[in-house]
């Protein structure tokens, strides 16, 4: 008799806290976390460019994500004699708070880089409209195999 005693007791234990399980606990989200891609990029606040050293011919990958809505003005990518803009990208947290672009840096008589000499060194990538801090990066003495004939003097 005790044992079908403590038996029942124990299946009313076990059903109870079931049911208070069901009843009072909450789910529980298993979520993988998402590793962002721009992690390891080089940042200045919402701005992101994929390396810090590039070879002559490779393109520079540049990821903008956060941007806040007062965060408006210009990417300005300035060359190794600190004076000449080789391209400005604008940007508007009030339109967009994200958006992905690359270029190629190439010689150009148009713009008077006449030999991949103008295109080497270190360049620097000013925010104009905001307080983030320039980024920095080197454009190496080195061309990809497959683009050294796109790089004769020009001018």
């Amino acid at each position: 008799m005790n044992a079908r005693i403590v038996g029942i007791s124990v299946v009313v234990a076990v059903a109870i806290a079931l049911v208070s399980v069901f009843m009072f606990a909450e789910p529980i989200d298993v979520v993988t976390p998402q590793e962002n891609p721009f992690a390891h990029w080089y940042r200045s606040g919402p701005f992101a460019i994929d390396k810090k050293e590039y070879k002559i011919g490779e393109n520079i990958f540049i990821a903008v994500e956060g941007l806040r809505p007062y965060d408006k003005g210009n990417m300005v990518f300035v060359m190794p004699n600190g004076t000449t803009k080789y391209i400005t990208i604008p940007f508007n947290g009030e339109e967009k708070s994200g958006f992905n672009q690359y270029f190629k840096p190439a010689i150009s008589k148009f713009r008077k880089i006449c030999s991949t000499n103008d295109l080497v060194g270190d360049w620097t990538v000013v925010f104009q409209g905001t307080n983030y801090k320039e980024l920095h990066f080197t454009m190496l003495n080195e061309t990809l195999d497959s683009s050294a004939p796109h790089f004769e003097r020009v001018c």
